[in-house]
């Protein structure tokens, strides 16, 4: 009995072996352009007026070099916060992010953070002379959606946008 148990747990061990990294087989090249196409497939973006500013984080840092609609603008926090005190309102910025479910399934999502920033003297370790209120929308209370998700068509070899808050149908 016990020497088909420890027969039984290393066959599950054998087969179990990698599976967590097989999410990450996606590369980064591959990852930035599912970045570029969403971003590029977002029309109420593209034909609403006015420049769409994009954090520059690390996804944002990678996507910013890449052949992205010139409608975008990528800025460090510190260009936001200048950006906001010298039009004296409240800046929405894009945070980009992804969920890989599968080798073959990405969803990006658009995270909306509202900045607004200060000129005024406060002690906050030490003497500053700019504020800056950095807000997260709520995405609702209608559970996990993406806003956009991906497949990989392995005929094609590409990703197709095929569901999302923001895709558009098809039919």
């Amino acid at each position: 009995m016990k020497k088909t148990f420890v027969i039984i747990l290393t066959l599950i061990g054998f087969l179990s072996f990698g599976q967590g990294n097989e999410l990450n087989l996606i590369e980064q090249n591959e990852l930035d352009a599912i970045y570029v196409q969403a971003l590029n497939s977002r029309f109420d973006l593209l034909l609403s007026s006015g420049w769409k500013y994009i954090e520059l984080n690390d996804n944002g840092q990678r996507i910013s070099i890449q052949n992205v609609s010139d409608r975008y603008k990528f800025l460090t926090n510190e260009e936001l916060i200048d950006l906001s005190i010298k039009e004296k309102k409240t800046i929405r910025v894009l945070r980009l992010t992804h969920k890989i479910i599968g080798t073959d399934t990405v969803d990006i999502n658009f995270g909306i953070i509202n900045v607004t920033g200060k000129r005024k003297i406060h002690f906050n370790n030490g003497l500053k002379f700019k504020k800056a209120d950095f807000a997260l929308e709520c995405g609702g209370t209608n559970g996990y959606i993406p806003d956009m998700r991906f497949v990989l068509d392995r005929k094609k070899d590409n990703w197709e946008l095929t569901d999302g808050r923001y895709a558009i149908p098809t039919e």
